[in-house]
Order: C-alpha cells, then structure tokens, then sequence
C-alpha cells in the first residue's frame, strides 16, 4: 500500500509540475544546461559504468544504457526486466551492473542474472537501495512496509537483517549510503514519526540513531547521501502528511554525536517539499523541491542558490567523472555540464 501511495505521489509530482517556468533560465555560473535527452522516460536512478556510461533506471520503461550519443533500452522484450520501477542502480569495480526493482537483479555486460526472495532465502522481492561497500559487499534492502529487511551479498552468500535477527530497529529499508571509513548508513521507515538510522560496521555490528539522539523526529525519510567531509545528510518526505505547513525539518546533517537542521530560506512561511538530495565532490547539497516555485536548491555550506532549471521536478541527481550533473526527471534527462 506504501509503495502505491509514494508511485502516486511521483506521479502527482510530475502533473503539478510540468509547467515550464516561463521566467529567464539562471543556471549556476560556469555550467550549461544541455537540451532534454531521452524524452518521455521517467528517469529514477542512474549510475556510471568504469567506460563512461551511464545506467539509468526508469519507472516503468526499462534500463537504458546512454554512452552519451546512442542509448540501449533493456526491457521485456529483450531482457529479464519487467515492468517494474527501477528503483537505484550501482555499478562496482568490475563493472557489473546492479539493479533495485521487483528483484535484484546484476548485469555483468553480457547477461542479466535475477535473485529472487523465494530462491536464495531474503525476505521480500523490492529493493528500494543499493549500496557497495569498500570489500565489494553488496547491501540491499528487501522491504515494504513494516516487513522485509536488509541483505548483504558477499558474491557467495546472503545474509539478512531484520529485527528478528540483530539489533536492526526497523524492517522497512528505504536508503542505504557507505561512509567513507567504510560504514553502512541505513534509513529506516517503519510508519509516519516512525523511523531510525543504523549504522553497521566492518564486522556487522549495528549502532542506532533515533530521536534521542538527533534531537527531534523525523516525520519520513526521502534519502540519504555522505558528503565529503564524511557527514551523513537525510532528507525528511511528508508526502504521506495530510497536512501541509511551512517549518518542518526539510533536511538534517548528523556527524555521528549529534544532528543538525539544514535551514532552507524563509522556510518558516514557505512550504518546501524536499523529494531528494545529493552531496557532489565538491561537497555542495543539492536538493529537489516540490510545492514552491523552486525545483532546485544547491547549498555551499553558507548560502542557498536556486536555479530556474525549467525541468519537470527533479527524481535524481548525480555526478559523472567529469563532474557533470545529470538529473533524472519525469520528462527525460537534463545535464548540466
């Protein structure tokens, strides 16, 4: 039922706002804004390959493949993809390809493998996340609401985590992320005002972030991302609120001892909508919005800028090699170069 609500509220999203902002386009000073690619997919996920490409999920249209020039759809026509939401992709240092849908699936430049649930013994077939840490273990969660877990792929065995079985607080995973001392962070959503953070260590141990330790409660967790000062940064959803109101927590930073709120401007009488953020090499936040007339926020550490991108909302960011930004929204791709 969760799943339903969030797809229709992705949906939601693109309707309200797919209207153009007419305004001047100002895009950050020294970048240029490419013209749409891929149009009409729904882009949800996207991640680089070692050869320069990119692997960008869909909602319901497949995986492409875009080496900059030409794209490869894979769907169910021509792979074991179905039409299921592709949900997050990562790429490890061998070049496979991993894919979060209604399985895991892994494409190794040849073939397409799929683990099942019912196959290989995890507990649901979601996977919303995907993580790859330093040892090349694969994290994913295998979850919808209040069941499921999270599953660690070694190349040879799978191992669960669910609260049955650790000291995970929570079954529902939303996002996964690995720290740059090679921790995995994991955000859990379990119900509204119902959520934690795990971090789980080299040998598997778990410590818990909650509400006690940040300092308030978040209402949803959107996403999380580590920045390169190796700070963990959360976005708070309300899309699942029936009530709309300014001066809620958008976006926190937690350092590992304590938490603290990433203020938006005039956020006390707008009504921001953060979907998602991304932390870039640089360490800027970049952030997408809904329900304002601001698609995209960057924050330097100081100051927020918003450019007028004129995309249709924003479902994903990401960095190539050279530093490009692409964003993934429900019209097509955009790249800000």
């Amino acid at each position: 039922m969760i799943k339903k609500v969030l797809l229709l509220w992705l949906f939601t999203l693109v309707l309200v706002s797919c209207k153009k902002n007419d305004s001047a386009e100002v895009i950050p000073e020294g970048r240029e804004l490419s013209n749409i690619i891929l149009r009409d997919y729904f882009i949800t996920s996207i991640a680089f390959d070692k050869k320069g490409n990119a692997w960008l999920g869909t909602l319901e249209q497949g995986l492409i493949k875009y080496d900059g020039k030409t794209a490869k759809i894979f769907d169910s026509s021509n792979s074991v993809i179905t039409g299921a939401a592709i949900r997050d992709i990562e790429v490890d240092k061998a070049d496979n390809v991993w894919i979060g849908s209604d399985d895991l699936l892994k494409y190794d430049g040849t073939k397409f493998s799929r683990y099942e649930a019912k196959q290989f013994g995890f507990p649901k077939n979601a996977v919303r996340s995907i993580a790859i840490d330093a040892n090349e273990n694969i994290w994913f969660s295998c979850s919808s609401y209040r069941s499921g877990g999270l599953v660690k792929y070694d190349g040879s065995t799978f191992k669960t985590f669910n609260v049955a079985n650790s000291k995970l607080p929570g079954n529902m995973v939303e996002s996964i992320v690995v720290d740059k001392s090679n921790y995995v962070w994991v955000a859990m959503n379990d119900g509204v005002a119902d959520v934690s953070l795990a971090r789980i260590g080299p040998d598997n141990t778990i410590s818990v972030v909650g509400s006690k330790e940040l300092g308030f409660t978040p209402y949803y967790f959107s996403n999380i991302v580590v920045n390169k000062d190796n700070e963990l940064l959360a976005s708070i959803s309300y899309g699942l609120s029936s009530t709309i109101a300014p001066g809620r927590p958008q976006i926190f930073k937690f350092n590992g001892s304590k938490a603290q709120i990433v203020n938006l401007p005039d956020d006390n009488t707008l009504i921001y909508s953060t979907h998602c953020i991304f932390s870039d090499k640089n360490g800027n936040l970049w952030a997408s919005f809904s329900g304002v007339d601001k698609e995209c926020g960057i924050f330097n550490g100081k100051d927020w800028t918003f450019p007028k991108l004129g995309t249709s909302g924003i479902f994903v960011f990401a960095e190539n090699p050279n530093g490009e930004i692409w964003l993934g929204t429900g019209e097509g791709l955009y790249i800000l170069k």
